[in-house]
């Protein structure tokens, strides 16, 4: 019988049938415990609520850092959540806000930071600049505790690998597992829930379907997926009891052991291997899989260009709604006059019938349109 040394495995061919596109936090949540040397911020939230209460919507309101004037335009909801005072709705964050002076048991405020902020600015900016804004408001930060984390890794591999026989494939601590399809496709899978939980899921068709971050693209530095290939978002959501038992209480703790719960994640806690139902000695970790173990490269830096492709989107989507619109209102004074079935209609005169109607039934339009559009900015405010 002659004895054969196992085969060398090629790495780089590896690494081009398995390509990491990106990695780094996804979302933050801070619990935020200060003293407030001033409480004219207090009288402020209430006014700006008590006007949401009479227009039963949220009114605008808006913070400018102290430090370097950026200003941090946000929505007052008209009422309050999960015991907080205030509830207040930016692009960039949402904050909780308490309204007591002094520290409690309780965090004083709750901060969620979006993941395009995270991913436009950088980790360490998006999480300054939130402290900022809270400093600004006239507080005096006592801790700052992390509540959530989602940990995340962009993969692109053959689509052939992502397919239901993954679940047989899974190792794993969690005891709840399920897959995700429509139309009969499948499009994701979720693994766990509580503390920590893991989803996989096919990120372009998220985008598409859902979420609407085309600047994505640019964070991977493609424009289409190639052909043949798919690209699969491993994301793990970690949640404060879970924070506290892999030793990232506070914030500083996620500029320093973010790869270490990374590697916890799909080293102890997750792993796809071969041989599903045999003894552990037996099971290997997919070569995929291992790319992603070492695939986490740490937060992530900013991207300024994300910036302008996210407003693009935005923009596009709007002129598309007003578009419609527009067709539509010109369509209906058309029937209204009798006009023929094949006359032929300029932009000009569409916008001309939309000005028109516009002013006739807003009397009072040119008076309140600045204050329209203050009350909106909020919703597409992306700090620089």
């Amino acid at each position: 019988m002659t004895i054969r040394p196992p085969a060398k495995v090629n790495k780089n061919a590896v690494m081009q049938k398995y390509h990491i596109l990106a990695s780094g936090i996804d979302s933050v949540n801070l619990a935020v415990t200060v003293s407030w040397e001033r409480t004219e911020m207090f009288t402020y939230f209430d006014a700006l609520k008590n006007k949401a209460r009479e227009i039963n919507n949220s009114f605008s309101g808006i913070v400018t850092d102290t430090v370097d004037s950026n200003i941090w335009p946000f929505d007052m909801k008209p009422h309050g959540t999960d015991g907080y005072a205030w509830l207040l709705i930016g692009n960039d964050y949402s904050m909780k806000i308490g309204n007591w002076t002094e520290p409690r048991t309780r965090p004083s405020i709750m901060v969620e930071i979006r993941s395009e902020t995270l991913w436009r600015l950088g980790t360490v900016p998006a999480i300054l600049r939130a402290v900022g804004v809270i400093e600004s408001m006239g507080t005096i930060i006592k801790e700052i505790k992390l509540s959530r984390v989602d940990l995340c890794c962009d993969v692109m591999m053959p689509r052939e690998l992502w397919s239901l026989e993954l679940i047989h494939h899974a190792a794993t601590r969690a005891t709840d597992i399920a897959p995700y399809f429509k139309h009969r496709k499948l499009t994701g899978i979720r693994i766990g829930k509580g503390n920590i939980s893991a989803r996989l899921y096919d990120k372009p068709l998220e985008i598409s379907q859902q979420s609407k971050k085309y600047w994505m693209y640019d964070i991977w530095e493609i424009n289409k997926t190639p052909e043949g290939m798919i690209i699969i978002r491993i994301e793990f959501q970690l949640r404060r009891q879970f924070l506290k038992e892999v030793g990232m209480n506070a914030l500083e703790d996620l500029f320093t052991k973010d790869a270490d719960a990374w590697r916890y994640c799909t080293e102890k806690w997750l792993k796809f291997q071969t041989n599903p139902g045999c003894h552990h000695t037996q099971r290997k970790d997919f070569p995929w899989w291992k790319i992603i173990q070492n695939g986490y490269r740490g937060l992530q830096d900013g991207k300024p260009l994300v910036r302008e492709k996210a407003f693009r989107k935005d923009k596009r989507h709007l002129t598309q709604q007003m578009l419609g619109l527009m067709t539509s209102l010109k369509a209906a004074e058309m029937e209204e006059l009798g006009e023929e079935m094949e006359s032929s209609v300029s932009l000009d005169e569409c916008l001309a019938t939309y000005l028109g109607e516009l002013e006739f039934n807003n009397p009072k339009l040119h008076r309140e349109l600045s204050q329209k559009i203050m009350k909106k900015r909020a919703r597409y405010h992306r700090t620089k």
